[in-house]
C-alpha cells in the first residue's frame, strides 16, 4: 500500500521522454491519476523560449494550473524558480532578464498559494548571495519564502554552513532546500547536512546518482545510502516533504509509460518512508 503522506514530486518527473518535452499542465493529470496528492511546480519551464509563462498567455496558463489543483484535489507544496546558469558571467541586461524571470515565478507561485519556492544560489561567497537574494526579496510583488538549494560543485554554494549563513541573514523570508543528488556529488555527508540545518531545512530535492554526475535518478538507482539519510530525517525532526526531482530517470522511455513511472516513484517513496 502506498503511503502518500510526505511524498511529493516535481512536475518534471516524466517531462522528458523519447517523444520530447511536455508542460506542467499536460503532466499534472497523469501524476494525480497515478496517486500523487502533493506536487512541486517546475517554473524552470520559463527557461524554454517558447514557454507560455513568458508570453501574454502566462496568466491563462497559471489559471489552468489553479483549475487542475482544484479538479484533482492537489496540494502545490513547493515550486522551483528558473535560474541563471552562470549569473556572474551575464551582462547587465542578462542579469535583469534573469531576475525578472525569477521574480515572475515567485509571483506565480504566491498566486497559487505555494508556501516557498526553490532558488539556486549564485557562484561566489555567502555574503554575495545574501546581497543578491535580499535585492530580489525587496523587489517581489507577492510575499513568498525562498528555499536556497545546495549546489554540486565547488564553484557554487555547497556546504550546510554557507546555506545556513544565507538563510539566517534573510530570516524569516528564507530557508534551505537540500538536494541529495547535489550533496552526493559534492562529497557532503548528507545525514550530517540534515542534522546541521535543523529548522532551516524547509524543502528537499530527493534524487540519486553515481556520486559523479547529476543524473536525477529515483532513489535506489544510484549509490546514496538511503537508510542513513532516512534515519537523519527522522532523528532531526524534519517533517517536510520528501520531494522527488528525478526527471532524467525516464527521459529515454516512451510517454505511454508515464503512469507506470509515476506509480513506481510512489512505491519507492513508500520504501523510503518505511526506513
Amino acid at each position: 500500500m502506498i503511503m502518500q503522506s510526505r511524498i511529493s514530486s516535481n512536475t518534471n518527473l516524466t517531462a522528458f521522454s523519447r517523444e520530447g518535452k511536455r508542460r506542467m499542465d499536460q503532466l499534472i493529470p497523469i501524476y494525480a491519476e497515478a496517486g500523487y496528492k502533493d506536487l512541486d511546480l517546475n517554473f524552470c519551464e520559463m527557461m524554454n523560449p517558447d514557454s507560455p509563462l513568458l508570453s501574454d498567455a502566462a496568466d491563462e496558463y497559471v489559471g489552468s494550473l489553479a483549475r487542475l489543483k482544484e479538479e484533482y484535489g492537489l496540494n502545490y507544496i513547493q515550486a522551483h524558480a528558473p535560474y541563471p546558469r552562470d549569473y556572474a558571467a551575464l551582462p547587465d541586461e542578462g542579469k535583469l532578464k534573469s531576475d525578472k524571470a525569477i521574480l515572475r515565478s515567485m509571483e506565480f507561485a504566491a498566486r497559487l498559494g505555494i508556501p516557498h519556492i526553490v532558488v539556486h544560489p549564485i557562484a561566489g561567497t555567502a555574503d554575495a548571495n545574501i546581497r543578491y537574494f535580499a535585492s530580489l526579496l525587496e523587489r517581489q510583488k507577492e510575499p513568498i519564502v525562498i528555499a536556497i538549494e545546495n549546489m554540486e560543485t565547488g564553484s557554487g554554494i555547497c556546504a550546510a554552513e554557507d546555506l545556513m549563513e544565507i538563510a539566517d541573514a534573510l530570516h524569516p523570508c528564507a530557508g534551505i532546500c537540500l538536494d541529495t543528488g547535489h550533496a552526493h556529488i559534492a562529497g557532503e555527508d548528507i545525514p550530517a547536512f540534515i542534522n546541521r540545518t535543523g529548522s532551516l531545512l524547509i524543502g528537499t530535492h530527493i534524487a540519486d546518482n553515481n556520486g559523479k554526475e547529476d543524473q536525477h535518478l529515483l532513489p535506489g538507482f544510484g549509490t546514496i545510502r538511503w537508510e542513513d539519510v532516512m534515519k537523519a530525517f527522522r532523528t532531526s525532526g524534519y517533517r517536510g516533504f520528501l520531494n522527488f526531482e528525478c526527471m532524467f530517470f525516464s527521459r529515454n522511455m516512451p510517454q505511454l509509460l508515464s503512469s507506470e513511472i509515476a506509480r513506481l516513484s510512489l512505491m519507492i517513496g513508500d520504501w523510503l518512508l518505511s526506513l
